[in-house]
C-alpha cells in the first residue's frame, strides 16, 4: 500500500527535523539529547571506516573521543520516504575538537541516514559518513 501526499509530506518533516536536529545536539556534545534520535539497534558505517552499535557510539560520544565538533553544518541533498522506512543523503561540513583525529582541520563528507518507524517514532537505524576531504 503506498502513502498518500499527505502521508509522504508528513513523515518527510518529522524525518528532516530529525536530521536537522542531530548536528544540533551533537555540537552540544549531549549524548541522551542525541540517543532519543537513534535506534537502540543503530549501526553506523563512521568516517574513521569503523562499524560500530550505539553503545559503541555514545561511550566514544561520553570519553569525547568521537563526536567533538567546534562546526557541523549539514546539507541534505535528498529524501525518500516510504511506509516504515525513510532515507536522507548529502554532505556534511564539520571541524572536530579537541582528542579526535583532524582536530582543528576542516572535513568534507557524503552521508546517508536511514530511518525507521519504531516506538511511535523516527529513529535513525543506520548512518554511513564517507570523508572526501580533510583540510
Amino acid at each position: 500500500m503506498s502513502l498518500t501526499a499527505e502521508e509522504e509530506a508528513q513523515i518527510r518533516k518529522a524525518v528532516e527535523a530529525i536530521d536537522d536536529e542531530e548536528p544540533i545536539n551533537v555540537l552540544k556534545g549531549d549524548p541522551t539529547a542525541q540517543a532519543r534520535l537513534w535506534s537502540t539497534d543503530l549501526i553506523v558505517n563512521a568516517p574513521n571506516n569503523q562499524v560500530l552499535r550505539l553503545n559503541e557510539v555514545l561511550e566514544r560520544m561520553k570519553q569525547q573521543t568521537a563526536l567533538q565538533y567546534s562546526y557541523f553544518k549539514r546539507h541534505r541533498e535528498g529524501t525518500i520516504v516510504r511506509r516504515q522506512c525513510a532515507v536522507t543523503m548529502g554532505y556534511e561540513i564539520v571541524v572536530p575538537k579537541g582528542n579526535v583525529p583532524n582536530s582543528g582541520k576542516t572535513i568534507n563528507r557524503r552521508y546517508t541516514n536511514i530511518y525507521h518507524f519504531e516506538d511511535g517514532g523516527w529513529r535513525v537505524i543506520a548512518r554511513q559518513a564517507t570523508n572526501v576531504s580533510v583540510q
